[in-house]
């Protein structure tokens, strides 16, 4: 599978937009996330959103924002996009045979898009193939966004249809709970650390013998 790393000001915007103006995503037991995505932010920023009558004006004020240093960015994002494209280049074949491995199934994606954000938040769109991954961290730590975000991707994928069966909400608690196989670094979530703590446990099992066996269902 082949990543192309880019930046895009429009993206960028979007995510201010749903990330900082107005949180739309999943809390998943987080606190004050909101607050302290603002609290990185300079306060004139800050403040201008807060003035802001509507989502229209709120757009105006993020990218006259972005703007500021956007030639700088650009140049700076390019060499960040060069490493990530570079390292997965190394570190492909590992990662995918994970995801296989754990699936059951091939990676069923030809070649996906990631943007960087100046956020320290990573929406995606499984319907565009897209990632968001933050901008300013180290090589090593987009790779395993990508990793976290690509678990996601063969969830939907391969199990999309149980989320009829679930509800949204435990369907996307069960998706985030499940990258405690490919991403054991991660604290994860507090609303998922009953479910996290079993699926530890699992680890000589593969995501479909999970599922499959329907025992998850009572730590959710």
């Amino acid at each position: 599978m082949k990543i192309i790393v880019d930046y895009s000001l429009d993206l960028d915007t979007w995510n201010y937009l749903r990330s900082v103006y107005r949180f739309v995503w999943y809390i998943h037991g987080r606190s004050n996330l909101q607050k302290k995505l603002l609290s990185a932010l300079p306060e004139d920023l800050v403040a201008d959103l807060k003035s802001t009558k509507d989502e229209k004006q709120a757009r105006k004020t993020i990218k006259k924002f972005l703007l500021k240093n956007i030639e700088v960015r650009k140049k700076k994002y390019f060499l960040i996009a060069q490493n990530i494209e570079s390292a997965w280049e190394k570190e492909s074949f590992e990662i995918e045979t994970k995801l296989e491995k754990l699936y059951e199934n091939k990676i069923p994606f030809r070649s996906i898009k990631i943007f960087l954000s100046t956020l320290p938040i990573c929406p995606y769109n499984f319907e565009k193939k897209w990632i968001m991954v933050f901008g300013e961290t180290n090589t090593k730590k987009q790779l395993q966004i990508i990793t976290h975000e690509l678990n996601h991707f063969m969830f939907y994928y391969y199990f999309g249809e149980i989320k009829n069966e679930l509800g949204k909400e435990k369907f996307e608690s069960l998706k985030e709970a499940l990258t405690v196989f490919t991403n054991p670094e991660e604290k994860g979530y507090p609303n998922q650390k009953r479910i996290r703590d079993w699926l530890s446990k699992q680890k000589r099992r593969s995501i479909p013998e999970i599922i499959k066996s329907g025992r998850w269902k009572e730590y959710l």
